[in-house]
C-alpha cells in the first residue's frame, strides 16, 4: 500500500494493545514466582481523550500525526493494495469510538462491509452487528509457543 509505513506502525500498536488485553498474555510469571493478573478497571469517567495528538509534540511530530490521522481514516480499495484478507477498508472504520483512533463503534462496520458493492462474503458467527469489531488471532503456534498473529487458513 502507498501508506504502508503508517499502516505498519498502526498495526504494531494494535498488536501491542491486543496482547495486553488477551488473558493469555495478561497473566505472566515474574521472577519472584508471583503471578500478575490484569484487572479491568471498568468504565472510565471524564472525556474520552481519543483521536487527538499527544501534548508537547514538535511541529514536525504534529505534521506526522496529522498525515497519519488522514491515512488512518482514508478508505482504501484494491488499487491502493487492499487484498483478499482484511477487516475493513480503513483503519478508522474499526477504531472509531468515541473518536477516530478509539475502539469499536457501537454498530460493527464489518457486517455491512461483507456485502459492500455487491460483495458476497459471509461474516463468522462471532462477529455480530451489535458486537465489537473482532479479528481472528492464533493464541499459540503449533509448537505451543505464544503467537497472536493472523494467518491464512
Amino acid at each position: 500500500m502507498r501508506n504502508s509505513r503508517t499502516l505498519l506502525a498502526v498495526s504494531a500498536a494494535a498488536v501491542a494493545v491486543a496482547f495486553s488485553l488477551d488473558p493469555a498474555y495478561s497473566q505472566q510469571r515474574w521472577s519472584g514466582g508471583d503471578t500478575f493478573r490484569a484487572r479491568d478497571p471498568g468504565v472510565r469517567g471524564g472525556a474520552a481523550g481519543a483521536g487527538g495528538p499527544l501534548s508537547g509534540l514538535t511541529a514536525t511530530q504534529r505534521a506526522f500525526f496529522e498525515q497519519g490521522l488522514e491515512d488512518f481514516a482514508e478508505e482504501e480499495d484494491v488499487a491502493d493494495g487492499l487484498g483478499p484478507r482484511m477487516n475493513l477498508d480503513s483503519c478508522g472504520g474499526c477504531h472509531a469510538h468515541p473518536a477516530v483512533g478509539g475502539s469499536s463503534p457501537p454498530v460493527n462496520p464489518q457486517v455491512a462491509f461483507a456485502t459492500k458493492e455487491g460483495g458476497r462474503d459471509r461474516v463468522p458467527s462471532f462477529i455480530q452487528r451489535s458486537g465489537p469489531v473482532r479479528e481472528v488471532r492464533f493464541v499459540r503456534n503449533p509448537d505451543g509457543t505464544p503467537d497472536g498473529g493472523v494467518h491464512a487458513l
